[in-house]
């Protein structure tokens, strides 16, 4: 993608971007522009752009999220001495994802308090907070109605938990895709945004606003069809 000829953006090496990343994963761009090597590449550079922009209200939902989450079951369940994953543990696989944090801390070699378990933790240990629990733990009672539903009162009543649930999932999906660095072109971009948006304001109003003045998402998305027909330049 190297100049532009007539007001299209023309790539110096149609096939330069199939070579580095794979015919097979570049097939979906191939297929998605009809077999045509140039308008797949400007897509591929167009997809890396929309996932950079979406990483940034995807990464304020996460890191606000689990700071929301242990600030209010602290509140409820932390005494002195114990965290409240240690007074009101949660099932098995949740408490081998706190030993593995644990774990990973104690190998560095230095003291770590409860903040750097907390940022060792996933975005997928702190969305099954919000599950069912699985066997051995219902989170309906364990951890939702004595304490979490206070946080998320606009999911409060019979589905309210299992919505939330729901919700965080298919954001955490898009988190994922990104964090791999696999496309998500052929996702519904806007309603990840949206749903994004929508679960930061319940955590975070203030930076949810500020997404709401500045973020570049929706100029970004608006520019893909003009990227990938060559009438606007791809941005890396």
């Amino acid at each position: 993608m190297r100049s532009v000829e007539g007001g299209l953006v023309t790539p110096g090496d149609a096939n330069g971007v199939a070579r580095v990343i794979s015919a097979t994963r570049f097939e979906p761009f191939l297929k998605a522009c009809q077999g045509d090597h140039a308008a797949a590449e400007r897509l591929y550079a167009w997809d890396g752009e929309a996932a950079r922009a979406l990483w940034s209200p995807v990464r304020d939902l996460e890191v606000s999220l689990r700071n929301a989450l242990h600030q209010q079951l602290s509140g409820k369940w932390a005494q002195q001495g114990q965290e409240w994953y240690e007074t009101r543990p949660p099932n098995d696989w949740g408490c081998d994802e706190i030993e593995a944090a644990k774990t990973k801390l104690r190998k560095r070699g230095r003291r770590y308090g409860p903040d750097d378990v907390v940022a060792e933790l996933s975005f997928g240990f702190w969305t099954s907070l919000l599950s069912n629990g699985g066997k051995g733990k219902h989170y309906e009672t364990w951890y939702w109605s004595p304490s979490l539903q206070y946080l998320f009162r606009q999911h409060r009543g019979p589905k309210g938990r299992a919505q939330l649930h729901a919700r965080l999932g298919y954001v955490q999906t898009l988190r994922n895709r990104i964090a791999h660095h696999e496309r998500i072109f052929h996702r519904d971009l806007n309603k990840d945004y949206n749903t994004t948006l929508e679960l930061l304001r319940l955590v975070a109003p203030s930076l949810a606003a500020d997404h709401d003045d500045y973020s570049q998402v929706s100029a970004v998305l608006a520019r893909r069809a003009a990227v990938v027909a060559g009438l606007a330049p791809i941005r890396l």
